[in-house]
């Protein structure tokens, strides 16, 4: 199962990679609406997001090898984890305003951006090789996004790569909205 999680974050840094090797920066750094993200913005959040996560992950990961919590059972995500994460899928189901810590507040280059995000991603499959054997399934996590929120470890992997597929095709419709645009506007010249 934790190959799964692993395929995932590997297959997110791909469609990211994809996404800023094949984008003109203009449409790369643009919104293609006042009330939507750029690609850039949306990689940004994702990184932001991620940086939260980390020492989080690292603490229970740190705590679990602590208690022996060991197992060779497949891990299965909690309720909270299975609501959040179908909730995170997209296409997007409803929208939520994003708190400030994870607004990104200034856009990068496609290279810095890709970089940075890249750089976490790796840093995710390092806990996840590190979580291998645990029992991801005892081991709670509180939300690093809402302290009110607890789920277990492995539905807290869930979550991230959920979460990364959500902005990811926020980020490719972006592009998508400001190429249509742009080719709408060549053709009514």
């Amino acid at each position: 199962m934790l190959e799964e999680v692993e395929t995932e974050i590997d297959d997110a840094t791909k469609r990211a990679w994809e996404l800023v090797r094949s984008t003109d920066p203009r449409f790369f750094t643009v919104r293609p609406h006042h009330s939507s993200w750029s690609a850039a913005e949306c990689l940004a959040h994702l990184s932001i997001s991620t940086e939260m996560f980390l020492p989080v992950l690292e603490k229970s990961i740190d705590e679990g090898r602590r208690r022996g919590l060991t197992t060779t059972r497949k891990p299965s995500m909690d309720v909270v984890g299975r609501v959040l994460r179908w909730f995170l899928e997209p296409p997007i189901r409803k929208r939520l305003a994003t708190s400030a810590p994870l607004v990104p507040k200034a856009v990068r280059a496609k290279a810095e951006a890709f970089g940075e995000f890249s750089s976490l991603q790796s840093r995710l499959i390092d806990l996840l090789h590190q979580a291998s054997g645990l029992d991801l399934g005892k081991l709670k996590i509180v939300s690093p996004f809402d302290k009110r929120v607890r789920y277990n470890l492995y539905s807290a992997f869930m979550i991230i790569v959920a979460h990364q597929r959500r902005h990811l095709w926020q980020a490719e419709k972006a592009v998508a909205d400001l190429k249509a645009s742009a080719s709408l506007r060549a053709a009514l010249r």
